[in-house]
């Protein structure tokens, strides 16, 4: 449309399918300000000749019943003049709705739920998906797979909380739900499931629900969400992404409890064992200060809590042991733990007990130090008898004692199996496989706490052992109670255990080692596909210099050669002459320079951030730009996108369809009409683009080795300047892809590209 600055619309031209709404409002010799929905669209026209600026403007229409939008893009023509297009937005303008929509219901869920936790939490979630389902019941049920049934923790019918109930799971809609993991009924609920208790006392019509999941991949079902309509399910556009969203909340929320649960569980079970196991436990802060004490520690030092905590521990040693402490601390802090060591502790009533201890430093999570937890064992009775008892009696009794304290306190985990079936494992294979006690492991078989993919390095570790009776160290996949891995480095030895030949493997968590080697690895190929980069830009950048120097010379020297002329010969005639081609010169001068700056914005491009992009909406637009030539070669063009999107830089890909495809115009043969093929296609996780035409075709024999070059031309083309191939390859191969050329003189050319790995 060609609009004056008062609103007339002086010119106006529709697409040859141009939009019926459009066609009717009729602009023909009419202002804007006839249709107060344009105002707007008049208010832009004139801020866009008063700024000169581009100007946009949106206006609704309704047309037989729907609402439809559009989006007017303004651009000043002259000074009392603009230009404006008008294009049909609806679709977006829909899209955009949709996603507000999301977003408040996000947004009520957040607001309805972010101070509330457990029952009260989820209880706010089915209040919640009832308002946004508009549903007359919504729950949240669990199944108890050992009595068969149904047990809902939460419950929301005619917008308020009702009881918690229990339902037979025969009878109930879970294993429909199950097996579509989103089931909805649009009517005939109570027909379909007679025997619900839920239909024995109302009448529901409509249903829908989804599975729980406490893991969405590898997860067992806990049971399943639903909601219920007492008149026939009126289908809601997003029922059931909505109703995934709160499911995924449910279930993460009763996850968290049961988590929670077992946190206490555990921490509870520590305290007792901490305070009741006939051990001599305490716990110090960084500097040696007692935090903790456990209550077998002071009923056999007769002292009372409050005369130990926040004492330094060895101030309860004798001085010869405060010696001792002293001297063994800097190994203590730098390993974190200490086994066996001999003290002498001072009782409350002034008795000395000779003590063994045995101390490890406890971190979290990230490493930071929590707190010392010792061990005191009161050895003295028994080093009393030892003394007693001869030398070679007491060597036995103490390095017996020195194995069990080795076996019990070791920083590794040990296991001990006899025929490949797990007899004894100690405190640390435990919490290393994340297990809750030795019978996780006792009894079972050795190798089914292996990886498969370390199965077979594992039983071959075994044979040799058994075969060369040595020890055989190897790296492998641990699998832990819980289900997870963790990669261990393991050391197996043959021992006597209980009269049989058994195997000791003792082992350490390499986890974080070995993802320190994998993310060197990755680190290091990221650094070799930098260097191949840079080596290309170096490439460019001397054939850059090389073309520049020789192609900016050229016409200096031809400007300084014209004007020796003028200055012998300064006659009218020579004047004439040289002006003329001085100024051919400065043409061809200006346009190397454009050319040389397109390659240097091509080389040095750094807007390249990755977007989802699909090839027919690119490729559309760039042939709606070269609508002319495509009808003045009456060129055919053959599309196949099986691989129909790729994430690559939205300038990049524009550029190297449009080179490639305007060359496959601009060659084309004139004696037969031009047949453009462009294909996509997935192999091995990478993706290619052909583009093949049946053109004059190129000498590769003569021309191969130079043809991505710049400023290379290969036909009397007028239009031919030898950039576009330079600036379409630096492009492919900046982002690690290539490019090649199959090619016949008089059948056509084909180029190949490979845009490199897909993920």
């Amino acid at each position: 449309m060609r609009i004056a600055r008062d609103g007339e619309v002086l010119e106006f031209h529709f697409h040859e399918n141009g939009d019926p709404a459009l066609i009717a409002l009729d602009f023909g010799e009419k202002k804007l300000s006839e249709h107060f929905f344009l105002e707007e669209m008049m208010e832009a026209v004139e801020v866009c000749l008063e700024t000169g600026e581009s100007q946009s403007a949106y206006f609704t229409l309704t047309h037989l019943g729907s609402r439809k939008h559009y989006e007017v893009l303004i651009e000043q023509h002259d000074e009392d003049e603009v230009l404006a297009i008008v294009k049909e937005i609806t679709k977006k303008k829909q899209r955009e709705n949709e996603l507000i929509e999301y977003y408040d219901l996000l947004q009520n869920i957040y607001e309805g739920t972010a101070t509330t936790t457990g029952t009260d939490y989820l209880d706010q979630l089915t209040h919640q998906l009832s308002k946004a389902l508009k549903a007359d019941y919504t729950a949240i049920c669990l199944i108890d797979t050992r009595k068969d049934l149904l047990e809902t923790v939460s419950i929301n019918f005619a917008g308020s909380k009702v009881d918690n109930v229990v339902w037979d799971l025969e009878d109930s809609p879970f294993e429909q739900v199950l097996e579509h993991s989103y089931l909805e009924i649009k009517q005939g609920f109570k027909n379909k499931f007679p025997e619900f208790e839920l239909n024995k006392g109302h009448i529901f019509n409509g249903f829908i629900g989804v599975p729980l999941y406490y893991n969405h991949m590898f997860g067992e079902p806990i049971g399943f969400m639903f909601a219920l309509y007492e008149q026939a399910l009126v289908l809601g556009k997003h029922n059931e992404k909505i109703l995934q969203i709160f499911s995924a909340r449910a279930a993460a929320e009763l996850e968290r409890v049961e988590g929670q649960k077992k946190l206490e569980y555990s921490e509870n079970r520590f305290k007792a064992l901490y305070n009741n196991t006939p051990a001599f436990f305490s716990s110090t802060n960084k500097v040696g200060v007692v935090i903790e004490v456990g209550d077998y520690f002071l009923e056999k030092t007769g002292y009372i809590r409050r005369e130990v905590i926040g004492r330094k521990a060895i101030e309860f040693l004798t001085p010869q042991s405060q010696k001792v402490g002293l001297k063994i601390l800097p190994k203590f802090i730098k390993r974190g733990y200490c086994k066996d060591v001999a003290l002498e502790f001072v009782k409350k009533n002034g008795q000395i007990m000779e003590m063994m201890m045995s101390a490890t430093t406890i971190r979290d999570d990230r490493g930071r130090f929590v707190k010392n937890i010792m061990n005191l064992n009161d050895v003295t009775h028994l080093r009393r008898v030892e003394r007693e008892l001869r030398k070679s009696e007491e060597r036995v009794i103490h390095a017996a004692n020195r194995y069990q304290s080795l076996f019990d306190n070791s920083p590794v985990g040990i296991i001990i199996h006899t025929d490949g079936i797990i007899k004894h494992v100690n405190a640390e294979t435990i919490r290393l496989a994340r297990g809750n006690s030795i019978y996780d492991f006792i009894g079972k078989k050795a190798l089914s706490f292996v990886h498969p993919e370390s199965k077979a390095v594992a039983q071959e570790r075994i044979d040799k052992i058994y075969q060369t009776k040595s020890p055989h160290r190897n790296e492998q996949k641990f699998l832990c109670v819980d289900g997870s891995v963790i990669e261990v480095e393991a050391m197996g030895t043959l021992i006597d255990y209980e009269g049989k030949p058994s195997v000791q493997i003792a082992f350490y968590d390499i986890s974080d080692r070995k993802n320190a080697e994998r993310r060197i690895l990755e680190r290091d190929k990221e650094l070799e596909r930098l260097n191949e980069s840079l080596a290309r830009q170096n490439n460019q950048l001397e054939e850059f210099a090389h073309i520049a120097s020789h192609n900016l010379r050229a016409p200096i020297t031809n400007m300084l050669s014209l004007i020796k002329i003028r200055e012998v010969d300064p006659s009218l005639a020579t004047q004439e002459f040289v002006w003329d081609n001085l100024g051919k010169t400065v043409r061809n001068l200006d346009e190397t320079i454009i050319e040389l700056n397109d390659v240097v914005k091509t080389s040095w491009e750094l807007d390249k951030q990755r977007k989802e992009l699909h090839f027919q909406e690119v490729l559309e637009r760039i042939l709606n730009n070269i609508v002319d030539q495509i009808a003045k070669a009456n060129a055919e063009f053959v599309i196949d996108f099986t691989l129909s999107a790729i994430f690559y830089p939205k300038i990049y890909l524009e550029s190297i369809l449009q080179n490639l495809v305007t060359n496959a115009i601009k060659y084309r043969d004139p004696k037969r009409n031009a047949v453009i093929k462009i294909n996509t296609w997935e192999k091995n996780g990478r993706g290619y683009l052909s583009i093949e035409d049946n053109g004059l075709g190129i000498d590769l024999d003569m021309h191969g080795s130079k043809l991505f070059g710049l400023r290379r031309t290969f036909h009397a083309n007028s239009d031919a300047r030898g950039v576009g191939l330079f600036i379409t390859k630096a492009q492919i191969e900046s982002l690690g892809g290539g490019i090649k050329v199959e090619s016949q003189v008089g059948k056509g050319t084909k180029f190949i590209i490979d845009f490199g790995t897909l993920s």
